[in-house]
């Protein structure tokens, strides 16, 4: 099964007991295969010592097949370099050349005929290293060299002269080695210091230097991500970075479950067959109308897909599809996100939408929770402020009222100086009486105590009504657990102990609560009980009952007192009243203010949002600012207030300009010229209602702007903005599912094609699978696609198997095969290389560029 390039372990410096110095003459070819076939090596170079053994590595290449392992040709050879260690150097062949002329050009033009080794001994062969890496590679070959801190090193040549450097760094321009480490942190070293110093970066390997099968083990694995070719290998000197991995593990490995295994098509004269896919980047490329985004939308569809017209042809066809997972699975119904053509350009032209994935963007990265924090508070304090407002219009009708009252009452001043005056003409009467001054005095105080005691009763008694409702009520809130949502604590501990915690701590407060209240009740009721008796105490003393019959004897004296009476309770009706009208405003002024720093708070906590609030990644930046709707609140005013004459219109005009930048006065004062009805309001409007809406609404809303690179998103021509919606949809999303993507190219201009999209997906490749149509060749041989899917529709220069309509291959971009006039059928006529430069405008230009980046040809 093909899937393109793949990440394989690879070996490529090996010996076999043709070296001189092999441990162990006894090991057999079929030896070296089935070992290297244990430790799941799929490639291997056979780099003996000076020779190449024809007739060994054309064996172990039959056997290598029965075992899917590919041996290459190789020599290592030792160079005149090096000073007291002589540099090593490998020269590597593909597995389809032609051995006996390569070695007898090798033998004769590096003096390594068995006459010159036997004359000067194995150990005492040197070799130009100038003159064999240009033979090497006029023969078709790549050139290896040691490196780092492994012994035969290049860094035998010392940096200590500049002279030397210069000389180091051409032989490494000039016959673009790879170079082979003896210890992973060389690879850092040369990546960090070297490559830069020298301008350009060499694939990096590491293998077992093996002379002894028996005893084979390498220090890390060399993975290559190539098909299992010399032409695969070839690809590592273009990618040096990406194709290239040290490591234990396979690289780039996804979630099995995220991956798409293969597709098998299988329907009557429309399609038919397998189609493997890479866990990485699969492009599908092919002419007008050659089934390349049916494929497509067939396997979003059959998933789900909403992006796919439910007329859109290809849903006849579904049942034709199947789709395997990693996993084994072929279950239906598993997300994959599918961006259909021109689907990007279609976002940024519709500012709606582009907020919407920026709105839930900022939404899933606000890790504080700034953001939820606000939106519940929104939600929140609306229904407070309602309910406060209402409340403050309830209490200003209660404080008119109460005025109403005390007008009706009378002035306070004047009760004052009648009870005096009646008073006053009582102690006149009382001159007269039985009672004697001091019996007078006394008579007088007992009724005060009585009136005072009689006073405590009634509060006691209204106490007790209030402590006997206190009993019977919860002090806990009835909807905590929902409000805090205990039915969502996961873990199992905290949701089981919580819950019965909380309501174990509800029977015992409720209980404690009962007792406590209950303790009151008992106490005021003897309190109360020993006032009554202290009563009757009082009005059994005699001085009481000889006033008492001395007041029921005198009729003025009698009147007068209870004139008195009379107005002392009238006295005593204005003091409350004027307590309750002090307490109401207290009330009232108190909530007005909560009205005002709940309404003022949209404002505070919008603001901390866009000084804290704020996302960046990969030159992309996400920021929050605060918009006052001026225009909103002006319609909001100008359809409920009466603006008849210029003050009114002034008053409209001075709110609105003083509104955003001092909204607590600006809003206290049109609070209080509503519930004073200062303000004339249009028919079919209530103050009280106004100011609801006024103070529930909130003025101001958070607005995003989004740059890249330092553009602003809104100043970016068209195909930028369609990338930076790309950008939007992968980069700040969690998912790990496969991505499809329909000619991205066609929202996007040629620049942003090459050197944004290009870059993009072979970054987004290494962490999610993706599946791309694409009629350019950048977006193929620049983004290094690991499996290119060639798409034919059947027609009469391009027939295809059995006249199916839709056909398809697939393989890596390695894959190259001369045309084949002679063929059959127009897909197996050619390479996946030749299809793409057949069908890709720019194709060959593309492979020509990606191969001379590091001053290769072809």
């Amino acid at each position: 099964m093909n899937r393109g390039s793949e990440w394989r372990i690879w070996d490529l410096h090996f010996h076999t007991p043709s070296s001189y110095d092999y441990k162990d003459n006894s090991v057999k070819n079929q030896d070296i295969i089935n070992i290297l076939s244990e430790n799941n090596v799929s490639v291997v170079a056979i780099t003996d010592h000076h020779v190449i053994d024809i007739e060994r590595i054309q064996d172990l290449q039959r056997l290598g097949k029965e075992k899917n392992i590919v041996v290459l040709p190789g020599i290592e050879f030792c160079s005149e370099l090096g000073g007291s260690e002589a540099i090593h150097f490998i020269g590597i062949f593909p597995e389809t050349a032609n051995l006996n002329t390569i070695w007898t050009k090798i033998q004769g033009q590096c003096n390594l005929t068995p006459e010159e080794i036997d004359s000067k001994g194995q150990e005492r062969i040197v070799c130009s290293f100038e003159k064999t890496s240009s033979l090497i590679i006029e023969l078709g070959g790549l050139v290896t060299i040691h490196a780092g801190k492994k012994s035969n090193s290049i860094e035998g040549i010392k940096n200590n002269l500049l002279v030397k450097q210069e000389f180091k760094q051409q032989l490494l321009s000039t016959y673009h080695p790879l170079l082979e480490v003896g210890k992973i942190e060389d690879v850092e070293s040369y990546k960090s210091h070297v490559f830069p110093n020298i301008q350009f970066s060499l694939p990096i390997i590491m293998c077992s230097d093996n002379h002894n099968i028996r005893e084979y083990t390498t220090k890390e694995k060399l993975w290559i991500k190539a098909a299992t070719t010399f032409e695969g290998l070839k690809q590592i000197l273009f990618e040096p970075e990406d194709r290239v991995r040290i490591q234990t593990t396979k690289p780039d490995e996804k979630n099995i479950y995220q991956v798409i295994d293969s597709i098998t098509l299988d329907e009557n004269e429309f399609w038919h067959g397998n189609i493997f896919l890479n866990p990485n980047l699969n492009t599908i490329v092919g002419g007008r109308s050659t089934g390349k985004s049916s494929l497509l939308k067939a396997i979003a569809a059959k998933h789900g897909n909403k992006e796919v017209e439910e007329n859109d042809f290809i849903r006849q066809h579904l049942n034709g599809i199947s789709i395997r997972w990693q996993d084994g699975n072929d279950q239906l119904g598993r997300e994959i996100e599918y961006f259909r053509q021109s689907y990007m350009h279609d976002i940024a032209f519709d500012s709606e939408k582009t907020n919407r994935i920026v709105d839930n963007i900022i939404k899933d990265k606000d890790e504080a929770g700034l953001l939820k924090a606000y939106n519940e508070h929104l939600a929140e304090i609306s229904k407070k402020i309602s309910e406060d407002v209402f409340s403050v219009f309830q209490m200003q009708n209660d404080i008119v009222s109460v005025t109403k009252s005390l007008s009706e009452k009378g002035n306070k001043d004047g009760v004052v100086k009648q009870l005096n005056l009646l008073k006053s003409k009582a102690a006149d009467l009382q001159k007269g009486s039985e009672l004697s001054p001091e019996e007078r005095m006394s008579f007088d105080a007992y009724l005060h105590q009585i009136q005072e005691k009689k006073k405590q009763i009634a509060e006691a008694d209204n106490d007790l009504g209030l402590l006997n409702k206190m009993k019977n009520v919860t002090p806990f809130e009835p909807t905590f657990k929902d409000k805090w949502q205990f039915n969502q604590l996961s873990f199992p501990l905290n949701q089981y102990d919580i819950d019965r915690l909380y309501d174990d701590l509800k029977v015992k407060t409720e209980t404690e609560w009962g007792n406590i209240v209950q303790q009151f009740i008992e106490k005021t009721s003897k309190a109360k009980e020993q006032i009554s008796t202290d009563i009757q105490t009082i009005m059994a003393y005699d001085v009481y009952k000889k006033g008492i019959q001395s007041f029921e004897g005198n009729k003025e004296l009698k009147d007068i007192n209870g004139k008195i009476i009379e107005e002392e309770k009238n006295l005593e009706i204005i003091n409350g009243l004027q307590s309750r009208l002090e307490h109401i405003r207290k009330l009232r002024n108190s909530l007005i203010q909560k009205i005002i720093d709940a309404h003022c708070s949209y404002k505070m906590m919008a603001r901390e949002i866009c000084n804290t609030l704020e996302i960046s990644y990969d030159g992309l930046d996400i920021s929050v600012s605060l918009t006052f709707h001026k225009k909103e609140l002006q319609e909001f005013l100008e359809s409920r207030l009466n603006l008849r004459g210029n003050e009114r219109q002034e008053y409209l005009k001075t709110l609105l300009n003083r509104y955003d930048d001092d909204n607590k006065s600006c809003s206290i004062d049109f609070l209080k010229n509503l519930f004073l009805e200062n303000i004339l309001l249009k028919n079919g409007y209530e103050a009280l209602n106004v100011a609801i809406e006024f103070f529930t609404r909130n003025w101001y809303s958070l607005d995003y702007s989004l740059t890249y690179q330092g553009d602003a998103f809104v100043n970016m021509s068209e195909g930028k903005q369609a990338f930076v919606i790309l950008k939007l949809l992968l980069d700040f999303s969690d998912k790990k599912c496969p991505i499809l993507i329909d000619q991205p190219e066609d929202s996007l201009d040629n620049r942003a094609i090459y050197h944004e999209l290009v870059a993009y997906i072979k970054r987004k490749k290494k962490e999610r699978q993706i599946i791309l149509v694409t009629h350019n060749s950048n977006v193929v041989v620049s983004a290094d696609a690991e499996n290119v899917i060639v798409a034919n529709q059947e027609g009469a220069d391009t027939p295809n198997l059995g006249g199916l309509k839709f056909q398809y291959i697939n393989g890596a971009l390695e894959d190259t095969k001369e045309r084949d006039e002679n063929a059959e059928y127009i897909l197996s006529s050619q390479g996946i290389r030749e299809h793409i430069c057949d069908i890709l405008e720019g194709g060959r230009i593309a492979f020509e560029k990606r191969e001379q980046k590091y001053g290769f040809r072809r």
